[in-house]
């Protein structure tokens, strides 16, 4: 299960938005320190129609953590590196959501007035002086270790120069292009602007408004927080009509989970049958194999075949038995790239 940490300055509206994807998703919160968390189930009309085709007995979406933090921005990057990390509940997430604020309100003051572009380029620098301090204090071990003859810390270092560099730029190390083994090292270090970030304006309705271009490694949408808030206090079945007379066409869990798996570069597929149709994740390139992975090591070790079909063909043909008909069912191999929206049924040796 992926891991999003929700990060903002004071007032950015970053806890309104957690509110919003535990209440849409029906979800339980639980408190760990300062820190609030809601596993989420990622919705998918997809995986609806499959269920109501094949009506089994379970129905299993994927899920998404995602994790509520105190507000950035009141302690110096420099001095969290000597005290209390504020970011430690994120450092093991997967990808990071930066709620910046785009609403006016005169009930809750904006210091130096509205202007989500600094905000975010505010919140991106307390990223990238934390990955700094990480950095400098990783590299001032190796520097010692280098003194004194031990050469095998030698290429970490040397790596390490590049993302001081890129870091005392300003630039997030998401941007850098680093080997998958460099990536491996630096992962160790749970640096933060190593992460996808998706960027939330939290927006009012004033006319004109617009989502700034994302940056590169950067996933950018709007949201009308708080009146999405109004919507899923609502009950399920009043919230689509409510939702269409304020003019919002998506939900706002469905739009952020997205926007965290386009950030992510995930996929989905599924397995179906009377017993259970179920939506399964792998990262966009993957092969069948890695697909029998995610559901069972056993089917990857056995791997013979998958038997392909795209969920809109199956939903046209009407199930398995009619696609067998028509020839729309594909014997794929080891080395076959799975599709979002690919149905897969895995043919393996007990």
């Amino acid at each position: 299960m992926k891991r999003v940490g929700i990060l903002g300055l004071p007032q950015s509206g970053k806890s309104t938005l957690f509110e919003i994807l535990r209440l849409a998703s029906n979800a339980q919160a639980t408190q760990q320190g300062r820190e609030a968390l809601c596993v989420v189930r990622v919705p998918d009309p997809r995986i609806d129609r499959l269920s109501a085709l094949y009506q089994p007995k379970k129905t299993t979406y994927t899920q998404i953590q995602f994790v509520d933090t105190v507000a950035a921005g009141q302690t110096s990057a420099r001095a969290q590196a000597k005290g209390p990390d504020l970011f430690a509940a994120v450092r093991n997430c997967d990808a990071l959501v930066a709620v910046v604020r785009d609403f006016a309100n005169p009930a809750v003051p904006a210091p130096g007035g509205v202007d989500p572009v600094r905000d975010l380029r505010a919140l991106e620098t307390e990223l990238v002086l934390n990955d700094l301090a990480i950095v400098e204090s990783r590299m001032e071990k190796l520097e010692k270790e280098l003194r004194v003859g031990k050469k095998q810390g030698e290429p970490e270092h040397k790596l390490l120069i590049r993302c001081k560099e890129m870091l005392e730029s300003e630039q997030p190390l998401r941007v850098g292009a680093f080997s998958p083994d460099e990536v491996k090292i630096l992962r160790g270090f749970q640096l933060l602007t190593l992460k996808p970030v998706v960027a939330v304006y939290n927006q009012d309705d004033r006319p004109g408004l617009t989502v700034p271009a994302a940056a590169p490694g950067t996933v950018a949408l709007g949201l009308q927080a708080n009146n999405e808030r109004e919507i899923v206090s609502l009950p399920p079945d009043e919230r689509p009509a409510f939702r269409a007379e304020m003019g919002i066409e998506n939900d706002g869990l469905s739009v952020v989970i997205q926007a965290c798996y386009t950030s992510l570069g995930l996929i989905s597929f599924f397995t179906v049958g009377p017993d259970e149709v179920r939506a399964w994740t792998v990262r966009t390139g993957d092969t069948a194999v890695d697909a029998a992975g995610e559901i069972h090591t056993d089917l990857a070790k056995g791997f013979i075949r998958a038997e392909v079909i795209a969920f809109e063909k199956l939903l046209e043909a009407g199930g398995h038995a009619g696609a067998r008909d028509k020839g729309w069912l594909r014997l794929e191999g080891r080395e076959y790239r799975v599709q979002d929206g690919d149905t897969m049924e895995i043919r393996f040796n007990k």
